[in-house]
């Protein structure tokens, strides 16, 4: 019999949720393996991510640093663009989906 693995990104995200939890949607976003940290202050902001690659750790997730972004101004997150205090949709992504 083949063993398989079913809604494994359903699983995985259920798990971050967990891990993450009491702070999502304060100053965290979670989605899959991409993590955003907000940032309210640079002070706070540096503790936050403390918060969060030691919970991370404690909970033994791989966190490759490497892959890391920090103190960014500007990203693209799904199909929105963040930047300090506005998100926009990404017009690329949009003008794909009218055309």
């Amino acid at each position: 019999m083949q063993f398989r693995l079913i809604n494994i990104l359903a699983m995985f995200q259920k798990r971050i949720n967990s891990i993450l939890g009491e702070h999502l949607n304060k100053f965290i976003i979670a989605y899959l393996n991409i993590i955003i940290i907000y940032l309210i202050s640079e002070g706070e902001h540096r503790e936050h991510i403390k918060w969060v690659l030691k919970r991370l750790q404690e909970e033994q997730m791989p966190v490759a640093i490497k892959k890391y972004k920090f103190f960014i101004r500007k990203t693209n997150f799904i199909k929105f663009i963040i930047k300090l205090g506005k998100i926009s949709m990404d017009l690329k992504k949009v003008k794909a989906i009218v055309s």
